[in-house]
């Protein structure tokens, strides 16, 4: 089963311009580079509590522990080292997908962040995919194994997990309002609404898109 590595972040004063241009020229192509990463996404906030949203899709969650990425964390790049100390109030979770509707990518997405498993509640998660406004809805659940401690790690101020997520990426920001405004606590419980716009991606032309 496909996995995800999904990321929520701040990031301290005056580390705004040097982050974008880390990751957009170095990080999402070194990431995507590892063998079993299928594609990365990464976001700004429209209205949420925290300012930066990626997440990547890989061929299993067990792909998140392997050699291969262990061998990335445990070496960062001399700019990776300068970028990660920048990082705030970070959240990192390797999920499972548990659930999967449509096939496009969509300019905006909305998350829900949940402490617990979210429900996988058929008739909300039908209603959200039947939107012509959303590309695609996605459920995620904490997978049972987390990436080992690592040196990249360190050199962040610790990092939180999350119980799972729902994801819905829509087709422009009004989609993206109007999505956070429905009714989805039967999936998510009380979570809040996040929104997000895309600002970058990176797809290997060998990978699949779901």
């Amino acid at each position: 089963m496909a996995g995800i590595l999904a990321l929520w972040h701040n990031l301290s004063p005056g580390a705004e311009e040097l982050f974008p241009r880390w990751y957009n020229r170095q990080h999402l192509f070194e990431r995507v580079g590892v063998a079993g990463f299928r594609f990365g996404q990464r976001y700004q906030a429209l209205d949420a509590d925290r300012t930066f949203f990626c997440f990547y899709q890989v061929d299993d969650p067990a792909v998140l522990a392997s050699p291969a990425y262990m061998a990335r964390l445990d070496n960062p790049t001399e700019w990776t080292r300068g970028v990660m100390p920048h990082f705030r109030d970070m959240l990192r979770t390797v999920c499972t997908i548990t659930h999967s509707q449509g096939a496009l990518v969509g300019s905006h997405a909305v998350t829900w962040r949940c402490d617990a498993t979210p429900h996988a509640h058929a008739a909300t998660l039908a209603m959200l995919g039947a939107r012509d406004d959303v590309a695609q809805v996605q459920l995620w659940q904490a997978a049972a194994t987390q990436t080992p401690a690592n040196n990249e790690a360190s050199l962040r101020h610790g990092d939180g997990l999350i119980g799972g997520a729902l994801l819905v990426q829509c087709i422009g920001e009004q989609a993206a309002r109007d999505v956070a405004a429905c009714d989805v606590s039967a999936v998510v419980g009380s979570a809040r609404p996040q929104g997000y716009a895309l600002l970058a991606a990176r797809y290997p032309s060998s990978a699949p898109m779901m």
